[in-house]
């Protein structure tokens, strides 16, 4: 979820594209404002907080959204798919 410009609230399902542990890429029907917050929940990804867009780009019909997550908001790799370390 999100504000649009004129303050109204807008949602969207999103494909994660990529995570690390301090943001993601997402990619969603329409533009979102740099440096505007948005409001996450993802069940599949044990993710929910708040993040700020750091960048939008338009990729054919749809934008790819580099996300930071809100200070205290960290993601981390489940221990099952972590690569095995020597």
């Amino acid at each position: 979820m999100w504000k649009d410009r004129d303050g109204g609230d807008k949602y969207a399902i999103a494909r994660t594209l990529n995570i690390s542990e301090l943001g993601m890429r997402i990619e969603v029907p329409e533009p979102l404002q740099e440096r505007s917050y948005v409001i996450l929940r993802c069940d599949k990804l044990k993710l929910s907080g708040t993040a700020s867009v750091r960048s939008c780009q338009r990729k054919g019909n749809r934008y790819q959204i580099g996300l930071e997550f809100s200070v205290g908001m960290k993601w981390k790799q489940p221990e099952a798919a972590q690569p095995n370390q020597l």
